[in-house]
Order: C-alpha cells, then sequence, then structure tokens
C-alpha cells in the first residue's frame, strides 16, 4: 500500500506536511485542503507535476490556489535535490512522480476516484510516456495539461478527460499542441478534449505584460476543474 511510503505527516493548519519515500531518495511534500467545509467528509485532488526546471513546491502556489478556490485538495511536493526533499543521482524520476501520486492517493480526506493530475510542460511529457502507470495507481479523473509538448499522437496515451492550456508565445505551436491535439484527442476517445490558449502568454503561461499566471489561464482551469 502507497501508505507504507509514508515515514511522517506533520499537521501545519489547513496544510499537511509529508515526507515519504521516492525511489532511492527521500522526499519532502504536502497536502492543503481548502477552507470551506464539503457536502462529504472527502475532497476530490488535484495532482501537481512539475516541469523540469528546478522549482521547488513553492513555484506552484497560484497553481494550488485555483485548486483550493474549486475545491479540491491540493498536493505538491518538492522534486529530488529541491526544498526540503534528498538528492540522489540514482533511481527515476518517473517513479518519484508515481510515488508522490499514490501517498497522495491515500491521504484519509481525498477521494482517490476524483483525481486530477495538473502537469506542467516536461511534466505534460512525463503524463503521455506514462499515464499507465499513473493509471494503475489510480485512474484520474481528469488530467490537465498546463503547457503541451504532446503532439497529436502522443496526446493519444492519455486515456481521460483533457484540458490544453497554452500561452500564445509558447515557442511550439498552439495551432498544433492545443487545438489539433484536443481534436484528436475528440475523435480517439468520447471522454471529452479542450484547450485555451491565453493571449500574449508565455511558455509558463505567464501573461508577458505582468510576469503573473496569466488571468484567462485561473479562469479556464477553475472553471474546467468545477465542472467535473
Amino acid at each position: 500500500m502507497a501508505s507504507n511510503y509514508i515515514l511522517e505527516s506533520i499537521r501545519t493548519g489547513h496544510a499537511h506536511e509529508l515526507i515519504f519515500a521516492g525511489d532511492r531518495v527521500r522526499l519532502a511534500g504536502q497536502i492543503e485542503y481548502p477552507s470551506r467545509p464539503t457536502r462529504t467528509s472527502l475532497f476530490p485532488l488535484l495532482f501537481i507535476l512539475h516541469h523540469a526546471g528546478s522549482d521547488a513546491r513553492e513555484g506552484y502556489q497560484a497553481f494550488a490556489e485555483l485548486g483550493l478556490e474549486a475545491g479540491y485538495a491540493v498536493f505538491r511536493w518538492d522534486k529530488r535535490g529541491t526544498g526540503r526533499s534528498g538528492a540522489g543521482g540514482c533511481g527515476s524520476t518517473t517513479q518519484d512522480a508515481v510515488s508522490a501520486y499514490e501517498v497522495a492517493l491515500e491521504q484519509r480526506a481525498v477521494d482517490r476516484h476524483r483525481a486530477v493530475i495538473l502537469a506542467q510542460d516536461a511534466g505534460a511529457g512525463m503524463v503521455g510516456n506514462a499515464f499507465g502507470l499513473f493509471a494503475r495507481a489510480q485512474l484520474p479523473q481528469g488530467v490537465i495539461l498546463a503547457t503541451n509538448p504532446l503532439d497529436t499522437e502522443a496526446v493519444l496515451a492519455i486515456e481521460t478527460r483533457l484540458l490544453i492550456v497554452m500561452g500564445e508565445y509558447d515557442w511550439n505551436p498552439w495551432q498544433r499542441f492545443a487545438r489539433a491535439a484536443a481534436e484528436a484527442h475528440n475523435r480517439a476517445y468520447r471522454h471529452g478534449a479542450s484547450y485555451y490558449v491565453a493571449p500574449i502568454g508565455d511558455r509558463m503561461l505567464r501573461d508577458t505584460r505582468t510576469g503573473q499566471l496569466h488571468f484567462g489561464v485561473q479562469n479556464a482551469i477553475r472553471d474546467w476543474l468545477q465542472t467535473l
């Protein structure tokens, strides 16, 4: 069971700090819960999968806030070598991510059958390459590709409901990696795929005028989460 991976759990307000085992490395993360009560004792889960940069969990605060506003418990963690996680040259970062997903699913206030994976940039590539590993732990109810490197063939590995979000100024053309990818997914499956392109948004979905997460991206993600 994934709960066997958890070494320590510390309550900090509405957030729980978690220390757990990755692939031959000690990882640190947290799960946060919305402040407002739910009609049941369980919350849907938003699991955040990082891109390939060196950002720790704090770099995903804006996405976490969107999930919390939509009524989701939000799980994020420090990748190996960042934040409060250990460093290690041995082991698989993909297995680290799957282990983190398993730990998130096992939290007692989480409805594991209503899990959504939000993956950014290289994280989106990881979901495409290893979707079966995540689905084996729990088929996600939906996946958000927050920037998308998967073309019209690679995106078909994601066999669930899909939202693709891209910036207008991404170096990958949105016409192919957002619109065409969503159309290909809809031709192959009935899960439902949609896309949003942020005007003057960059690759990391920031408004190029302000440097902040694009307002349209915030609305697109929040609204989509609330439809599930």
